[in-house]
This record gives C-alpha cells, sequence and structure tokens, in this order.
C-alpha cells in the first residue's frame, strides 16, 4: 500500500511576461528534377521548386538546394515576363551545381512576397513569403513562493527494502507546474538513502524515485524523511535559479498495519486468556 501525503505549500509568485521572439527554424528548398523542370512546371503540382510557394518567418535560415543531377540551376530573386527576366538583386544564389546549396538569411527581410527564378531556366519560378514571427510569451520568473501543492506516495518503509517515491508537483488547481528542477531527498536517521536531481516538462507529470533500503523500519522514532526542494524554473535562455524548500514528508507506519498489530496482539491475549481459564476450571482427578 502507498502513503498519500498532500502538502500545500503557500509561495508568492512575481510573475515577469515579456514577449519573446519564436525560435527561428531552418527551411529547405529544393530544385525538381530535370524531368519536371520544364516550361510550365510551375502551375503543375510538382511545381519547378519544392515546395514552390514556401512561408518563412523572419529570422528563418533559407537553405536552397541543387537536386537535379541533370542540370545546373539558380535561385534568383525577380520577375519573369515572357522569357525577358528582371532580376531585384534582394538574393542570388549563383549557379549551383548538383548537391550544391545557397542559405538565405531572412533576418533583415522585410515581410512580403519575393518572386524568384532559374537564370539559365527562366520558365523555373517560385515564390518565397516572409511573414512576421509570431511572438511567444516568456515563461513566468519566479521569484517569491506562491501557492502549489506537491503530491507524495511512497510503498511502506521496510527493513532492506527499496522504497519507491512518487513526486508530483501542481498549483493548487491541479495544473502540472512547468519545467520546474527540484532536488529530492531521503533521509532515515543519519542514513542517506536517496539524493537526486529531477525536473518536470510541459503538463501534469510524476516523476518516481527510488532510495536505496533502508536500514530498519520506518517508525515513530526513525522515519524516512523525504525532503523536496525546487532548484530553479524555465527553460534553456529563460531558466532561473530558484533554491528553496517545497515539501517535507515524515514516512512511518501505516495506521492500518499498527492497527492489524494490536489486532493481532489482542486475539493472541484473549486465546491465552481462554485457554488459562478453561484450565483453570478442569476439575480435579
Amino acid at each position: 500500500m502507498k502513503a498519500l501525503a498532500s502538502i500545500l505549500l503557500l509561495f508568492t509568485i512575481i510573475s515577469i511576461i515579456s514577449i519573446s521572439p519564436a525560435a527561428f527554424a531552418e527551411v529547405t528548398i529544393e530544385t525538381a528534377d530535370n524531368n519536371l523542370a520544364q516550361p510550365g512546371c510551375f502551375d503543375t503540382e510538382v511545381g519547378c521548386y519544392t515546395p514552390n510557394t514556401t512561408t518563412v518567418n523572419v529570422g528563418d535560415v533559407v537553405t536552397m538546394t541543387n537536386t537535379d543531377g541533370a542540370g545546373i540551376h539558380t535561385f534568383t530573386s525577380g520577375t519573369v515576363d515572357g522569357f525577358a527576366a528582371s532580376p531585384d538583386q534582394k538574393f542570388d544564389s549563383g549557379i549551383l551545381q548538383f548537391e550544391q546549396s545557397f542559405e538565405l538569411d531572412t533576418t533583415d527581410m522585410e515581410v512580403g512576397e519575393y518572386p524568384y527564378y532559374c537564370m539559365l531556366h527562366v520558365w523555373m519560378q517560385g515564390v518565397l513569403i516572409v511573414q512576421e514571427a509570431e511572438a511567444e510569451p516568456a515563461m513566468a520568473m519566479v521569484t517569491e513562493l506562491d501557492q502549489m501543492m506537491a503530491e507524495i506516495m511512497t510503498s511502506d518503509g521496510i527493513a532492506n527494502e527499496e522504497m519507491t517515491i512518487d513526486l508530483t508537483i501542481t498549483d493548487l488547481e491541479g495544473n502540472g507546474v512547468e519545467h520546474i528542477t527540484y532536488n529530492i531527498k531521503a533521509t532515515q536517521g543519519t542514513e542517506i538513502l536517496l539524493n537526486e536531481e529531477g525536473h518536470m516538462h510541459k503538463g501534469i507529470i510524476t516523476n518516481n524515485h527510488m532510495t536505496s533500503a533502508l536500514p530498519l523500519d520506518a517508525s515513530d522514532t526513525m522515519p524516512v524523511v523525504i525532503t523536496v526542494e525546487s532548484v530553479g524554473f524555465g527553460h534553456n535562455e529563460q531558466y532561473v535559479d530558484f533554491s528553496g524548500e517545497i515539501a517535507t514528508k515524515q514516512v512511518v507506519p501505516e495506521f492500518g498495519t499498527i492497527a492489524m498489530m494490536i489486532l493481532a496482539i489482542a486475539i493472541i491475549s484473549i486465546v491465552a486468556v481462554t485457554a488459562k481459564s478453561r484450565l483453570s476450571i478442569m476439575p480435579r482427578i
């Protein structure tokens, strides 16, 4: 049986909510092979480039690669009218041999549509669309304590056996605390049974830990003491060091186990008394 403890903690959170840009992405555009890169390919399902129309965010890096083993091509920004090309100097890969690439950094590009074509095969045309990156809210920066709930479930503390510890940290509404790094420690007397770091990502997560074998049965005089301390909050560049005790729990024998022991002793006593009483009323011969 597992013992269940719900420990309410009062923390005061001062959240600094800021706007951080979305992570930049790497985008790939390839040429169609020679059998498909024919006049009119722009209007086909496959297109002259793969993909034929590409949408990226400002700041993304676009890798343009010639994957046509039968020809050389370019990625040149500009427009084509019939067979008359008008480059606009926005970008130009130059002539790319098979498997050669050109990287376009869109960080300094303006939002808008950028048509491009192959200077050697002007019917090959594509469109690059550059849009503003959607801003993402930064994670809350935890600077003080607030209300949270730590749920600690353990197996019975039996001598010479390992104890399992299941830990879940949520807010008071039951929502998972995202990207919290913590340290969990379990001791019995002066014996350190567990001392390790854990991390909870997004959502409600239960992390499992296991102690070394207990030297003694858990008891009122020798409980197993479990302490959970925060190490930090956040992720990557939004990580903030934050040290403080989250929860402490003492594992002692279950009431049910104690009751069964008392009941067993009581039954033995009754049997003993009954046996003694029967012996005392036996007539002498």
